[in-house]
Parts: structure tokens; C-alpha cells; sequence
């Protein structure tokens, strides 16, 4: 069993604005999460096996679909989106594979 608090996620740059810190990942799939300042956005992706997405706190958008937190958010295989943060958004992401940027 591993813990791995909060203050001990090690947080790097994804963007302008945007951060990520890896809880398990492997290959670019796996669990983190995301935090967002608000009026950033991450790159347009899609996720060739779909994506999970809990929004721990904030708001804002994947393209028009609005969230807040308490949100829970799953992306089908093969869709894309991009996220635009309204707010400081802190997300829970698990990723079964790696993104495709693009953008």
C-alpha cells in the first residue's frame, strides 16, 4: 500500500498555468492530478482510452459542457476536448492510456 499526501505530490509544469503531479503513473497512463489557474487551459487532446475525471475543486469547462466542484466527469474512448479552468481548478484524473496532443 502506498499514501501519497497532497504536500508530497511533486508538481510540474504541463503550461502557462497548469500543473500536474503524478500519484501512479506509467508511461504517461495512470492516476494524478491537475491544477489549473484560473483562465488557463490545458492543450486540446483526445483519449484514445477514455478518461475519468473528479473535480475536487473549482470551476469551468471541457469545451461547452460546465463543471464544478463534486463533479465527476468520464470521457469515452476516441473523444477529445479541451479544458478551460474559470477558476483555480484542482482535478483527480485517471488516464487507462496516454493523450494525444492535438493541437
Amino acid at each position: 500500500m502506498t499514501l501519497t499526501g497532497l504536500d508530497q505530490a511533486l508538481w510540474r509544469r504541463v503550461r502557462d498555468g497548469v500543473t500536474l503531479a503524478p500519484l501512479r503513473m506509467t508511461g504517461g497512463a495512470g492516476t494524478f492530478l491537475m491544477r489549473y489557474e484560473p483562465g488557463s487551459r490545458s492543450p486540446t487532446h483526445t483519449h484514445p482510452g477514455g478518461e475519468e475525471i473528479y473535480v475536487i475543486s473549482g470551476s469551468g469547462r471541457l469545451d461547452d459542457l460546465s463543471f464544478v466542484a463534486g463533479d465527476f466527469i468520464f470521457t469515452p474512448p476516441g473523444e477529445g476536448h479541451t479544458l478551460h479552468a474559470d477558476t483555480e481548478v484542482l482535478i483527480h484524473v485517471l488516464l487507462p492510456e496516454p493523450v494525444v496532443i492535438t493541437e
